[in-house]
């Protein structure tokens, strides 16, 4: 129980590690305090914020100690936009903070020590190709951390110019017209093209905004298509994808390709493959022109709508899609000789019924695409029941945050 320990109270410390978030730690009075934007090695003063049973939370008021891998973050609003956890720590350290996150994660948990030597990684600025802005009268930008806050905004810099472009008319627009009634924005480009999706308007000055952003692909009012082309898009591996709305799309394309390509690489002409949590299909799609024959299963309807969509987009004839939960329909395929099932399931991983399912079924391979490496952990430690885990790759899809995104090769023992 935290005694000593008090809030509001400035204490100093050395951090001597990063937790999962790559957060700072530091040990005050013998309790774990963790502290936003702190680095391995630095001795601050810290304020505490918060004090729980087992850890505090604390924020820094001075560097005594400053790390080598510290640097000026490049965005102005970096401090307290929500966007980005990483922008002081120099880009070589976060790669290698996320290399070793990952590692520590499948020793502890899973007690596999395996080799990660290298990080896909591509722009460090303007890769992200969407974006939801806050809109505050005449106020637009992002969430402060762990606040709801608005942080006002001119630029994202780590989004593709073409959004920021469309975000300098959005704010002329809003500070011309402050009962516009807008309260979210989702900006989106595809091949070059842009895509606007606003929840609300007023209809007083829906024209003017129309007028202000006519050069764009087009635009949707609480998800109606009001101008221009009802989806985008998206060219990823010489295939063609729809894009609407509601499409679930990497928002770093160049990432994407490689993690792809990985994914692509483990398979033969010959397999038979499930694609669990297939989405909008893109992998699955991608694999239609590699394997044999793939299925498809994904609970979300208006998904699976764009994954029919594109599959005909591409003339592909060899895939079919299931709209239901994977608990429910991964056991009838028992009996199809399944030599491959690839899962890319959220970030709270997959659910202990899909994964006896998977063990009962006994591929060939399991291809494990995640963007959480602590659930990625936990459902490897229930595989390795039947399967080792061969290889791992990291891809910094989300630069500049503390997510690291993977793929991981289980084969059967």
């Amino acid at each position: 129980m935290v005694k000593s320990v008090q809030v509001n109270k400035i204490y100093k410390t050395k951090i001597i590690r990063q937790n999962n978030e790559l957060s700072g730690i530091g040990i005050i009075d013998d309790i774990i305090v963790f502290i936003d934007y702190a680095i391995k090695d630095e001795v601050v003063k810290v304020k505490i914020n918060k004090i729980f049973k087992n850890y505090a939370i604390g924020s820094i008021v001075e560097i005594i100690e400053k790390s080598k891998d510290r640097v000026e973050p490049i965005c102005p609003y970096f401090f307290k936009c929500g966007g980005c956890d990483l922008m002081h720590i120099d880009y070589s350290k976060q790669l290698e903070l996320k290399k070793e996150k990952v590692k520590s994660i499948l020793k502890k948990i899973c007690n596999i020590d395996i080799s990660l030597d290298y990080i896909n990684s591509y722009n460090t600025l303007n890769y992200r190709n969407k974006v939801v802005f806050k809109v505050d009268k005449n106020k637009i930008g992002f969430y402060e951390k762990k606040t709801n806050d608005l942080i006002d905004i001119d630029k994202c810099i780590i989004s593709n110019n073409k959004i920021n472009e469309c975000l300098m008319k959005i704010r002329n627009f809003i500070k011309i017209n402050n009962n516009h009634g807008i309260t979210e924005i989702l900006i989106r480009v595809c091949n070059n093209e842009v895509m606007i999706c606003i929840d609300n308007i007023n209809n007083s000055v829906k024209n003017n905004f129309i007028d202000q952003l006519k050069d764009v692909s087009s635009i949707y009012i609480n998800n109606k298509n009001i101008y221009g082309k009802a989806f985008l898009t998206q060219t990823l591996n010489e295939l063609n994808f729809s894009v609407s709305p509601k499409s679930f799309f990497q928002v770093n394309i160049d990432v994407t390709k490689n993690l792809y390509n990985k994914v692509l690489s483990y398979v033969n002409k010959s397999d038979v493959i499930v694609d669990l949590y297939s989405g909008t299909g893109t992998i699955t799609t991608m694999l239609s022109k590699k394997a044999k024959k793939v299925i498809g299963i994904e609970v979300v309807k208006d998904a699976v709508k764009d994954a029919k969509n594109n599959i005909i987009l591409n003339n592909v004839n060899n895939v079919e899609f299931i709209c239901d939960k994977v608990q429910n329909k991964i056991d009838i395929l028992k009996n199809l000789n399944i030599d491959i099932i690839i899962m890319d399931p959220p970030r709270s991983g997959s659910d202990r019924k899909t994964l006896n399912s998977i063990l009962n079924i006994e591929p060939k391979k399991i291809i494990y695409v995640s963007c959480n490496p602590v659930t990625l952990a936990r459902d490897i430690n229930i595989l390795k029941e039947k399967y080792m885990l061969k290889e791992i790759n990291a891809y910094d899809m989300f630069v500049n945050t503390y997510h690291v995104e993977c793929v991981c090769l289980l084969q059967l023992n």
